[in-house]
């Protein structure tokens, strides 16, 4: 199974910055998710026979969970806010194979959506006040065979990978002689960023290395941010140092600058970064790369890996680029 990713250096912003190729993984493993579900790929779970998760239609959690499930011999549950007519397409497209979705649901996976309107959920306001309403059932029918994994692998199943990730940053910082080393990486529910911090202070007691981790909001603000923090991590001191390029993001909107970002990068760097996330912690980076928090200092870009969902991103992006030169046109 898959251990050690490798790290490349690449030139942005007149400045120096190394990757920790986590896309390259594994094909149906990689990023933070490769991370996060780990646990299970180096554990046996005889007892297990469903899976229980949820998230968002096109997550790259989703098809993670499902390959999981296939391996195992396990049955996948995905419970999704809602499923749109577009994404619901992908399934019976001649480029389905190529979507998260549809190569979930060619391993086998159940997504459901919510049916919001019923009495059971008139009380939750998230998809994860509607698991808890679920959870009884499924532990009612199937008991200890049932494992059920939070949204963006939220647990502490999650420490597992992120102890081996931490592990491999400071032997590679030790090995490259970089003593100052911040890691930076975009957060979603902040599990990769908070575990990871805490690992890399735990197996560096001895502090030969200053090293940090640094993260941004790619899901609800700072304050969202911070109190998933708690949930995983009590102790503050462990917590990671949160930063903003001052415009607030709203996860899984289109920003035509964020995508043009991308772009640049990849043209200047020929690496291809995931579409939802790293853009957003690529344009938090360049904002701050001459400041005090990463001057001076090595810095280390964690990529996200799931670079399977970015067709459907693409795809999205051309869309929007169609109708806002069709808009140009006709103000010209």
């Amino acid at each position: 199974m898959f251990t050690n990713s490798p790290t490349q250096s690449i030139t942005l912003w007149d400045k120096q910055i190394f990757v920790k190729r986590d896309d390259l993984l594994d094909t149906h493993f990689s990023g933070n998710k490769a991370r996060k579900f780990y646990h299970f790929l180096v554990n046996d779970f005889p007892h297990i026979k469903y899976i229980v998760g949820s998230g968002s239609a096109q997550a790259n959690s989703l098809y993670s969970l499902s390959v999981l499930a296939k391996m195992n011999g396990w049955q996948l549950d995905y419970y999704v806010s809602h499923i749109s007519e577009q994404v619901k397409s992908q399934y019976t497209s001649s480029t389905a194979s190529q979507t998260n979705y549809a190569k979930s649901l060619e391993n086998g996976a159940n997504v459901l959506a919510i049916d919001w309107q019923r009495q059971q959920f008139s009380d939750c306001e998230h998809l994860d006040d509607a698991i808890e309403v679920l959870k009884p059932q499924y532990i009612e029918r199937y008991g200890d065979k049932v494992l059920f994994v939070p949204e963006g692998g939220r647990c502490e199943f999650a420490k597992t990978g992120l102890k081996q990730l931490a592990a491999e940053v400071l032997e590679w910082s030790k090995a490259t002689k970089q003593n100052d080393v911040v890691v930076f990486l975009p957060s979603g529910t902040g599990t990769t960023a908070v575990y990871l911090n805490q690992q890399l202070a735990l197996l560096n007691a001895s502090n030969d290395i200053k090293v940090q981790v640094a993260t941004c909001c790619t899901v609800g603000d700072e304050s969202y941010l911070t109190a998933q923090f708690s949930q995983l991590v009590d102790d503050v001191h462990l917590h990671p140092i949160i930063l903003n390029d001052g415009k607030k993001y709203h996860f899984g909107k289109l920003y035509l600058p964020l995508y043009q970002l991308w772009q640049e990068v990849q043209q200047s760097t020929g690496v291809e970064f995931d579409l939802l996330y790293d853009p957003i912690g690529l344009s938090v980076l360049k904002h701050h790369l001459n400041n005090p928090i990463f001057a001076d200092k090595t810095v280390l870009y964690l990529h996200q890996g799931g670079l399977i969902g970015n067709h459907s991103m693409l795809k999205r992006y051309q869309r929007k680029l169609a109708k806002t030169n069709v808009r140009k046109v006709e103000r010209g």
